[in-house]
């Protein structure tokens, strides 16, 4: 993706064409019966006034004439049954329409949903993508969406058709030449050359109109676009910091409220001040039609009026063609309108598009990793990699990991220790494929972990993050990271971690709801969190068992249990294990010391303290804490 997120130069017409053909594509993925529905709904819509206007002349033709009251009254029953029929039939489909229109929303938002948890992670967190998102979500609360898209989609046929329509009730007196006789002004008054002139201006006032709009909308897309900061910033105040039980501790301890308001002050102001923006552009625009309106309005009575006082046409055909007239300019200054709205419009879903066909460039690999599972070799074969990785994150100048080369063997338990920042985490996200390195390789039995389908290859890892997230539903769902779930195993995998008893405990046992989020849920301590967490790695029953800081916020009795219970835990899996307590690596066969993003030291505990170094310091730092320990 490049970093034209969100573009600012105008398009050309073979662009906006693709544009608007990927925007149809949407809605017909969408609901194939919405777009249909809107664009008959509104050229039925625009037909209604006309009817009006021609059997209004008619029935004031036959009143001025005095025709017989049946004939007059049989044209009021044609006016009142087509009004009727044209309006209800309307109203049919625009309620079929709005029956649609949340169904799409929530099948547009799901979309956005489900592409953000399956995109590239290490895409998801750059600030284009993150621009990109918010435009996605902003454009379609902001433009209405697709249903709107739709809608003003199908006004715009509309007005196509009223200016058809309009043509044909304006067709007799186009046709019809006046009174030879007339010269001068008067002459061309009533010529039909002025006729054809004022249908002629009105359609040029559509040049006018677009010219006036998208001068103005070009101005609102700027102010949407400058707006997008303060959107981001407003939801993540209301979504990540007020709406959170997690932060109200530090709030409350910390006196946070006054410094969030103001900040949250400043952020409302931007977004009244876009507001106020987007007012007076629009306030601009309203002026500009209204005064090109009244012109083309004096002068269709101007040329009509003067007709129908010279006589050559009647009373009733006068307001009829002014009528027409009338119709024809409104109908022309709300075609530029809708047309530029649906550009704007346009614009705005098409952000919707580029976020969805963000590539998905890991699931590129076909090689199949169950092969090596099931028969092809045993798991006791299982050897990872690292040829010469270095990695270097965006944006950054220096390299979070460089020249790596180590390998890991199933069976093996192996700690990773380092002062922060030594890449001990990053080493981590490359070794799942959440990242790739920058150079060098991965390797998985002597072959690029990229040739291996993506997701076959994730699932060798269960991972427990140093920063691990629990989410709002059932204990056994997330242990089992699934609706479905085998009771006995989440049973068992509670007890590895040390949380059956808790669980247990609870009313509601394994099904007891997280987290008060729609229903009443429990609050879990850290510790009881980071154990479900173990949990869930274990579930997965993956090859490989990855626990970074895993212990961190459980009691030096829990970690006590943990860590004497580490075989069992892990039992004949690859273990790599992250953390800063050098107690807990004396469990491990082999351990990778990281200094600075290289691998500084490499081998067993005992080892490590006879060679002295990195490892031998850390050990002696934190050698008080230990004298107790057999």
């Amino acid at each position: 993706m490049s970093g034209n997120a969100i573009k600012k130069e105008r398009d050309s017409f073979a662009v906006l064409f693709h544009k608007f053909m990927d925007v149809i594509c949407i809605n017909i993925r969408l609901s194939k019966w919405i777009l249909p529905c809107n664009l008959i709904k509104n050229i039925i819509l625009a037909a209604v006034p006309y009817v009006g206007i021609v059997y209004g002349c008619d029935i004031l033709n036959g009143l001025i004439l005095h025709q017989s009251r049946e004939s007059v009254m049989r044209l009021v029953y044609q006016l009142v049954g087509i009004t009727f029929a044209l309006t209800l039939l309307f109203h049919m489909l625009d309620k079929a329409g709005n029956a649609l229109r949340d169904s799409i929303r929530y099948r547009m938002q799901s979309g956005i949903a489900d592409k953000s948890v399956r995109l590239d992670y290490q895409d998801l967190e750059k600030q284009e993508t993150m621009q990109l998102l918010t435009a996605a979500l902003e454009g379609e609360q902001s433009s209405g969406g697709i249903y709107w898209f739709s809608d003003k989609l199908g006004t715009l046929v509309g007005d196509v058709a009223s200016v058809v329509y309009a043509f044909v009730v304006l067709l007799p007196i186009l046709l019809t030449e006046s009174d030879s006789g007339r010269t001068g002004i008067q002459g061309f008054i009533c010529s039909r050359g002025a006729i054809c002139l004022l249908f002629l201006f009105n359609l040029f006032s559509m040049f006018l109109f677009m010219k006036i709009s998208r001068l103005g909308n070009e101005k609102q897309y700027a102010v949407y676009e400058e707006s997008l900061d303060a959107i981001r910033r407003d939801k993540y105040f209301y979504r990540e910091i007020l709406s959170k039980y997690a932060t109200g501790k530090e709030i409350r301890l910390y006196h946070l409220q006054d410094i969030l308001m103001r900040d949250m002050e400043t952020v409302w102001a931007k977004k009244c001040g876009v507001q106020r923006k987007k007012l007076v552009i629009a306030r601009s625009i309203k002026v500009k039609y209204q005064m090109l309106q009244a012109v083309l309005l004096l002068c269709a009575y101007i040329v009509i009026g003067y007709r129908g006082i010279l006589g050559d046409i009647s009373g009733a055909d006068m307001v009829k063609y002014v009528s027409a007239l009338t119709a024809l300019g409104g109908a022309c200054q709300y075609f530029v309108e809708h047309f530029e709205n649906v550009l704007l419009n346009m614009q705005y879903l098409h952000h919707y598009h580029e976020y969805l066909k963000l590539p998905n460039r890991k699931e590129t690999g076909r090689k199949t990793v169950d092969a090596l599972l099931t028969g092809l070799c045993k798991r006791d074969d299982l050897i990872i990699t690292f040829d010469h990785v270095t990695f270097r994150y965006p944006g950054s100048e220096k390299d979070s990991l460089h020249n790596v080369c180590l390998e890991f063997r199933y069976g093996e338990k192996v700690a990773l220790v380092g002062q922060n920042g030594a890449g001990k985490t990053t080493l981590v996200l490359l070794l799942c494929r959440l990242y790739e390195p920058t150079e060098g390789r991965i390797l998985l039995n002597g072959t690029d972990v990229r040739e291996y389908d993506y997701q076959e290859y994730r699932n060798l890892f269960g991972v427990v993050f140093q920063d691990f997230k629990l989410f709002a539903m059932g204990i056994a769902e997330n242990v089992a990271a699934s609706k479905e779930f085998d009771e006995e195993k989440v049973w068992r995998c509670l007890e590895k971690a040390g949380l059956k008893k808790r669980a247990a405990e609870m009313e509601q046992g394994i099904y007891t709801p997280l987290y008060n989020v729609g229903v009443q849920g429990v609050e879990v301590s850290g510790g009881e969190a980071q154990k479900i967490a173990i949990a869930r790695a274990l579930y997965k029953d993956a090859p490989c068992i990855i626990l970074d800081e895993p212990t961190s916020a459980l009691d030096p009795v829990a970690e006590y249990e943990i860590y004497s219970g580490f075989d069992q835990l892990i039992e004949q899996r690859m273990a790599l294990y992250i953390s800063h307590r050098m107690s807990s690596c004396r469990f491990c066969q082999r351990i990778i010391v990281l200094q600075d993003g290289r691998v500084a030291q490499e081998g067993s505990h005992d080892a490590l303290l006879e060679q002295g170094g990195i490892y031998a310091m850390m050990w002696e730092a934190q050698a008080k804490n230990y004298q107790n320990e057999g």
